[in-house]
């Protein structure tokens, strides 16, 4: 199915109890989340339970939860598929999206992302075969809370750090928690460094870094899986770091969490 670029992340089709609707397919959210309007026009109601999830900057969100009766993107077909409600629209920009697709809808269906030609593809047992033999296989850590799923990555770092990254289609630029500036050879305080402080809609105030790498960050293991002088944001976060589109746009990406891999095939 196409999908189409709404700022830096993906947007894509999918059809809510028969609705159609635009959803963001965010690897870094965990929690698939509908807006409450849509929740409102299907019949999908709080059910008294609730998520508690952390962001990147360590404070929780408690998000109410509910139950689809079905959920479908492309061929795949979900029911009675756990989602947060959530008042999206209050979201800067996210004026015509109804929800968030993360990895928990994928656990066991292979997914790819072809950058290159505006797709997201479902696979099959051979179809995953061939991006298997044609690719990269990497070994990730699959993290599965309740209703939440994420993917976690090793890097390299240019001055030969290994850190451990989120992989995150819902961020920008590689984001590099502050323990690891100097690892990376940033220094915060250089004239190349710009600093902005600010409050996030939760009421979190933060100080971010924005600079630019010097040298490639390349995945363990698979040193042809490289950028190279990346744009990053430093900030005190609970991951070591978070892989966004900038990197991950660079390739095809196959998500077969049922074998724990990501699949990745160079552009060309």
């Amino acid at each position: 199915m196409p999908v189409e670029y709404l700022a830096h992340v993906l947007t894509i089709p999918a059809s809510v109890c028969g609705v159609d609707a635009r959803f963001i397919f965010d690897t870094g959210i965990g929690l698939n989340l509908i807006s409450e309007n849509l929740a409102a026009k299907v019949g999908c109601r709080a059910d008294g339970s609730t998520f508690t999830g952390r962001r990147m900057s360590g404070q929780t969100l408690v998000v109410p939860l509910g139950s689809l009766g079905s959920l479908q993107i492309g061929a795949s077909l979900a029911r009675d598929v756990p989602v947060g409600i959530f008042d999206m629209h209050a979201m800067a920009g996210l004026r015509d999206v109804e929800g968030f697709v993360s990895l928990s809808f994928f656990r066991t269906v292979p997914v790819t992302i072809d950058y290159s030609a505006g797709l997201l593809v479902i696979e099959d047992e051979a179809s995953l075969a061939r991006r298997a033999a044609a690719g990269i296989s990497v070994p990730v850590r699959v993290g599965y809370d309740d209703c939440s799923t994420d993917v976690m990555l090793d890097i390299d770092l240019p001055g030969g750090e290994t850190i451990s990254v989120e992989m995150d289609t819902g961020s920008d630029v590689l984001i590099l928690n502050e323990d690891f500036a100097g690892d990376a050879g940033i220094d915060l305080q250089g004239q190349d460094v710009q600093k902005a402080e600010a409050r996030d809609e939760t009421g979190h105030q933060f100080v971010r870094y924005f600079t630019e790498l010097r040298g490639d960050i390349s995945v363990s293991g698979a040193p042809s899986l490289r950028m190279s002088n990346p744009p990053v944001m430093v900030q005190k976060i609970i991951h070591d770091g978070l892989l966004g589109d900038r990197f991950l746009r660079n390739f095809t990406t196959t998500y077969d969490l049922a074998r724990s891999r990501v699949i990745f095939a160079i552009h060309g």
